[in-house]
């Protein structure tokens, strides 16, 4: 740009890029991580669902992430991913510089910091955005063919083998090409710049034929079609996201959006189509689904520091006749506006409190989070008598086949279960015995792992007991382990030590985060809480429930599905007044969920506040019927059958201490 209002000091970008370095170094939760290690062990098939043709979109990935793993476990792993996300901002920040300058940058990277934060996780994610950086970079400043074209030919064949995203590199060429030609068309009296408009056009059909040297040839194109026309099962942020209730839509979002179009109307000069054609593409794909954050963040990225740019300008130049001398106070405001703003974003990141406020199964710090799956559960999962054939939630798939080497049921793996089968699962999960009836017959499972912390998994624990040939052969508050009830599999249903070491995990974190609580944002969040809380009171347990939820309420008192759990417990207990004040908490944390105030509108009938259940059915049966016209493909969590009375054997006298 022509004037740069705000300074160009590198301290603001590089304030901006060690945001983005502690964002990412966080400990690993994601679920997909098991997966990427188990297929890059071996690069085989990991579930009995799967043919023997399975494409893998990500092998070379994978084959990276185990090599990685072997050398430095999870830290390195973490150390290699924050490495590359620095190195894609920080090509990014080559591409636009030439639009603003070191604050525009900052605040861009501030921006995409907040954007990313709930699901950068150790993925291929983070690779998706350095190729796309990688390339932007590389066709905004190579002018010599042979090395253009000598460089992105093999980094797209590398694309195509670590990532489904791949079919960006054509695309982005063809925007480089529509670049040229309208440069060309603005510099006819000038000596032509850049490459012409023609040979770009033909390094995208070079590109887009370079996608097809990987091992599956145009399987691989027909896999990435399939995961995104079917992109369930879906896992996003957290395992127990659900149970945080966070708003679909971040209102950064329309910040962004607001931004960009104040850049659009603002910028004095003619809009660049490379840039702002990304970032119309990312808004595109944001608004419809917050699942592609570091997708929007990468694509959004130099035309949010073109917009900072554009406004900081007009602004400038408007004010400055009203402000006077009083003008030159407007740039070192902004800077400390900047600094104050990356100081007040690092301090919930570095103190855990922005994990524990957003739901996070993640902190701050190196490591993996084994807690979430079935760790420690080698005694009933290694032992000879367990069966081959079991069922396992998504949440549990990659885990199972890395750490136990067997075949799984479903992971997280988009585009390859039918979707029918995952509705059926839901279905059986919540209580449907047509759907339970079509799964036992078509699959004839001898066992079930349950992940406690997925959506209807507290039911589904039910709804398999109530069958009265199941029986609970283990459970540690984030795993349980159900069998057939039959004579061979007594060996494992009667190991008493197994089961007692199971309660003793779920003890020894609910003593943890007792001792934890009150030290500000320590605690975290506790997945074994979470996962028991939801199973008893599903189990008709409402004792045991509400501790637990009390105690989860001390640490995070604004955890909407503690309060409605807490409001549920007391309703079975007959603390109805108590109950009331629970569940109206929830209802003001979380206005638009119908469960909470259906919970809301049973506390008000039983304390005889006829007027405020009315209200309560009402606001409850009008939030049901938006949330069944605006989903009817999600899995959805429903509040536990609290009437249940199929509480297992195994729990009956564990008690939770208050």
């Amino acid at each position: 740009m022509s004037k740069k209002p705000f300074g160009a000091s590198t301290l603001y970008v590089i304030l901006g890029l060690v945001f983005i370095a502690l964002l990412g170094i966080r400990t690993i939760s994601t679920p997909e991580i098991w997966t990427h290690l188990a297929q890059g062990r071996t690069n085989a098939p990991i579930s009995y669902l799967d043919s023997d043709t399975v494409v893998n979109t990500t092998h070379l990935y994978d084959k990276v992430s185990y090599a990685l793993w072997n050398i430095g476990v999870a830290p390195l792993l973490i150390v290699a991913n924050v490495i590359g996300l620095l190195a894609a901002f920080l090509l990014l920040l080559q591409v636009s510089k030439k639009w603003g300058n070191g604050l525009s940058q900052g605040f861009a990277l501030l921006i995409s910091g907040h954007l990313i934060f709930q699901n950068v996780d150790v993925s291929p994610q983070t690779m998706m955005m350095l190729f796309i950086a990688l390339f932007l970079y590389l066709l905004s400043t190579i002018n010599k063919p042979a090395v253009l074209f000598g460089a992105l030919i093999p980094l797209q064949i590398l694309w195509a083998n670590t990532h489904g995203s791949f079919l960006f590199g054509p695309f982005l060429a063809i925007l480089a090409a529509l670049q040229a030609a309208q440069n060309a068309k603005g510099s006819r009296r000038k000596k032509q710049q850049g490459l012409p408009a023609g040979l770009l056009g033909a390094l995208s059909v070079a590109l887009l034929i370079a996608t097809v040297i990987n091992p599956y040839f145009l399987k691989l194109h027909a896999q990435v079609l399939a995961n995104v026309q079917m992109p369930y099962p879906a896992y996003w942020s957290s395992l127990f996201i659900e149970y945080f209730q966070i708003p679909d839509r971040d209102p950064l979002i329309f910040l962004v959006f607001i931004i960009g179009a104040g850049g659009l109307i603002t910028l004095k000069k003619k809009l660049p189509v490379m840039l702002t054609t990304l970032a119309i593409v990312g808004a595109f794909l944001i608004f419809r689904s917050v699942y592609t954050a570091q997708l929007f963040a990468v694509l959004a990225f130099p035309f949010m520091v073109l917009s900072f740019t554009a406004i900081g300008e007009y602004l400038s130049d408007t004010l400055k006749p009203f402000l006077g001398k009083q003008n030159k106070r407007l740039r070192p405001a902004t800077q400390a506006i900047f600094v104050l703003l990356i100081i007040l974003s690092l301090l919930p990141v570095v103190s855990n409190c922005a994990y524990t406020k957003f739901g996070s199964a993640s902190s701050f710090g190196f490591g993996i989070e084994e807690q979430l799956y079935p760790d420690g559960v080698e005694a009933i999962i290694n032992h000879p008598s367990f069966p081959e054939n079991v069922i396992n939630l998504a949440a549990d798939g990659g885990y199972l086949a890395f750490n136990y080497h067997r075949k799984i049921f479903i992971d997280y793996r988009s585009g390859r279960y039918d979707r029918e089968l995952l509705k059926e699962l839901n279905t059986m999960l919540l209580g449907s015995s047509k759907a339970y009836d079509s799964i036992y017959e078509t699959y004839r499972p001898e066992a079930f792992i349950i992940n406690t912390l997925t959506p209807s998994s507290a039911q589904g624990i039910v709804t398999l007991l109530a069958q009265k040939i199941w029986k609970l052969a283990y459970f540690d508050g984030t795993t349980a382990i159900l069998l057939l009830n039959k004579e061979e599999f007594a060996p494992i249903l009667n190991d008493k030590e197994a089961q007692a070491a199971g309660l003793a995990k779920l003890e020894a974190a609910r003593a943890d985060y007792a001792a934890k609580v009150g030290r500000n944002c320590r605690p975290g969040n506790p997945a074994e809480l979470i996962g028991s809380g939801k199973v008893f009171l599903a189990l008709n347990r409402p004792a045991e429930a509400a501790a637990i939820f009390s105690l989860l309420l001390q640490g995070n008192g604004t955890i909407p599905g503690a309060w409605i759990g807490l409001g549920n417990s007391q309703l079975l207990l007959q603390e109805f007044e108590s109950a009331k004040v629970s569940l109206k908490t929830a209802t003001e944390l979380v206005p638009n969920n119908w469960m909470a105030w259906i919970s809301y509108a049973r506390a008000c009938e039983r304390v005889g506040d006829i007027t405020e259940r009315d209200h309560a059915i009402d606001k409850a049966r009008q939030l049901a019927e938006k949330s069944k016209s605006e989903s009817t493909d999600q899995e959805e969590e429903t509040l536990p059958d609290v009437t249940n009375e199929a509480a297992p054997t195994l729990l009956q006298d564990m008690q939770i201490p208050e």
